[in-house]
């Protein structure tokens, strides 16, 4: 298919996307406890081991925060004046660290200066 056009991929596209278009019968189909042990074992075969697959599936971000394993990490927002905005800019810079990581650290010395942090 190395040689083929728009052309010919639009006219493909027309004829797959007509409903008067037949299709093949299906073959090889499996369905139920087969169909997933089929699965399950072509997933180990790409991955090569469970660990492996464990660590594809695990969903996307960084890991949640607190002691519940799901839902959202608990959040707050506030709005500070443009200059301290700028100068909170700035000590990111400096340090590397990010937004969050930065208010999470203020948030605590804000407790352990009150005596409520843990």
């Amino acid at each position: 298919m190395a040689d083929t056009s728009d052309a010919d991929f639009e006219a493909l596209a027309e004829r797959l996307l007509d409903p008067a278009t037949t299709l093949p019968p299906a073959a090889n189909v499996s369905v139920g406890e087969k169909a997933a042990a089929a699965g399950s074992d072509f997933l180990l075969s790409e991955y090569g081991s469970e660990a492996a697959l464990d660590a594809a599936l695990r969903p996307a971000g960084r890991p949640r925060l607190g002691e519940r394993p799901k839902g959202a990490s608990p959040t707050v927002r506030g709005r500070i004046p443009e200059a301290e905005r700028a100068a909170f800019d700035q000590l990111m810079r400096q340090t590397g660290k990010r937004e969050s990581e930065l208010v999470r650290e203020a948030v605590h010395l804000l407790l352990e200066r009150h005596k409520l942090a843990s």
